[in-house]
C-alpha cells in the first residue's frame, strides 16, 4: 500500500473551526480495538471528544461480538467518546443518526450515495461498506457516556477481502479514485461533532428523518432474528429508530435484533 499514513496533525487541520475545539485526536499504528482505547482513556480523564484512530486493529469487532476485519494501512478504524446531557432512553436511535451523518458526508463531499441498513450498516450498491458500533459506558454525574466506533472500507488491499464472508466494497470502488484518509477522517469527525451536539440539544428527530432517505430495507422482505423470528415487509422506522415490519398478523415494532433480507432486488 502506498497510501499516506494517518496523521493526527493532518486530520486536525481538516476539521471545521466549529468542531476542532470539541475533539482530541490521537492516532496509533496498531491497537486491539479503538473502542477499547477510548474506554481506557476515559478512565483517567474526560471521555468527551476523545478520538482514537488506528492503522490496524488486531481485535476489531462489530455488533454481537463479530470480528471486524481490520488490515493495516488501508481503511478507517475510528472511535469517538461523547457525553450526552439527555436521558438514556432518548438515545435509542443513535447508531442510525451516526449512519445518517456518515452517509450525508460521503454523498456531499465525495458524490457517492450510500444505503443504510438498520440498525448500523453502511452499504453501496448492495455491498457492505462499513459499520457502526455504539457502546454505552455508564453515567457520569447524570450524563450518558457513549463510545461510537466506525469501521469504513476505504481501499481494501487485494486478497484481504477474502476473509470477509459477505459481499463488500470500499470507497475507492464507489468513488472511482483514491481517497486521502486523513481528509476523510477530518470531514467525518467534523460532521459527527457538530451532529452529536445537535442531537444533545434537540434530540434525534432530524437525523432519523434524514436516515429515512437512505433506508436500504424499506419495502423489502426481511427476517429479524428473535424467538420467534419476525418475517415480513420492512416498513421504515418509527420516531425512536425502531424497525417497523408488516407481518401477516399486523405491524411489529422492533427495537433490537439483526435484520436480513429474504430477497435481493427492488423495494416495493
Amino acid at each position: 500500500m502506498n497510501a499516506p499514513p494517518l496523521d493526527a496533525v493532518h486530520i486536525v487541520a481538516s476539521l471545521t473551526p466549529e468542531s476542532a475545539p470539541l475533539l482530541n485526536v490521537v492516532v496509533h499504528d496498531s491497537v486491539g480495538s479503538t473502542n477499547d482505547v477510548v474506554r481506557e482513556r476515559g478512565q483517567g480523564r474526560s471521555l468527551h471528544g476523545a478520538v482514537v484512530l488506528a492503522e490496524e486493529q488486531t481485535q476489531g469487532r462489530g455488533r454481537r461480538g463479530r470480528t471486524w476485519h481490520s488490515p493495516a494501512g488501508a481503511n478507517l478504524y475510528c472511535s469517538l467518546g461523547w457525553r450526552f446531557e439527555r436521558p438514556l432512553q432518548t438515545l435509542s436511535g443513535l447508531s442510525l443518526a451516526i449512519g445518517a451523518m456518515i452517509a450525508e458526508t460521503v454523498e456531499a463531499d465525495y458524490g457517492a450515495k450510500l444505503a443504510l441498513k438498520w440498525p448500523n450498516d453502511l452499504f453501496y450498491e448492495g455491498r457492505k461498506l462499513g459499520g457502526i458500533l455504539v457502546e454505552m459506558v455508564g453515567e457520569d454525574s447524570g450524563r450518558q457516556r457513549v463510545i461510537m466506533g466506525i469501521g469504513l472500507n476505504v481501499d481494501m488491499p487485494i486478497g484481504e477481502g477474502d476473509a470477509i464472508n459477505r459481499p463488500w466494497t470500499d470507497l475507492r470502488a464507489a468513488i472511482g479514485r483514491p481517497i486521502d484518509r486523513n481528509e476523510l477522517a477530518g470531514r467525518l469527525l467534523s460532521q459527527l461533532a457538530e451532529g452529536l451536539t445537535q442531537v444533545d440539544r434537540y434530540g434525534m428527530g432530524e437525523w432519523l428523518q434524514r436516515w429515512r432517505q437512505w433506508d436500504y430495507l424499506k419495502g423489502r422482505s426481511v427476517v429479524v432474528e428473535g424467538v420467534p423470528p419476525v418475517t415480513g415487509i420492512a416498513a421504515g422506522i418509527d420516531d425512536d429508530g425502531a424497525l417497523l415490519v408488516d407481518t401477516a398478523s399486523g405491524r411489529s415494532v422492533l427495537a433490537g435484533g439483526e435484520a436480513s433480507l429474504l430477497q435481493i432486488g427492488r423495494a416495493l
